[in-house]
């Protein structure tokens, strides 16, 4: 379990890095955009749906286009990706108020992964990726 925390974690410490990098730009409008309030003021949060395979399966975009539109996000949500960013040393100088926004990025992107995981298409086997963008003030 342990092991799987340290992955989830150096995984998250490089899409925060990413995100913030904004290392890949999209080239199309989001799929989805908010502005999400958090602890010291807003960040703005952008995903986009993308084919990580050639000719993913139809049925997976569509599960994943629903799971994003549908995604929300509860407080327990958000304070269980809040305390596995804030743990990891790597993420140390990475603002508490980006953390929280990047709290609500994951959870929604966790929404994604879990209704494709359910649905016959594990993460370990990725045909849809979820980019994201975000931007706190």
């Amino acid at each position: 379990m342990r092991r799987r925390a340290a992955l989830i974690a150096s995984l998250l410490a490089a899409s925060v890095l990413m995100a913030g990098c904004r290392s890949m730009p999209p080239l199309s409008e989001p799929d989805r955009s908010e502005i999400v309030s958090v602890p010291g003021g807003a960040c703005e949060i952008s995903w986009w749906l993308s084919p990580a395979v050639d000719d993913p399966p139809a049925e997976a975009g569509r599960i994943a286009a629903e799971a994003l539109d549908e995604a929300t996000v509860s407080d327990a949500q958000r304070a269980s990706w809040f305390r596995l960013l804030d743990d990891d040393p790597d993420l140390d100088s990475v603002p508490v108020i980006r953390l929280h926004g990047s709290a609500y990025l994951e959870a929604v992107r966790e929404d994604v992964r879990s209704a494709l995981d359910d649905a016959g298409y594990p993460d370990t086997e990725r045909v849809i990726e979820v980019y994201s963008t975000l931007s706190c003030a």
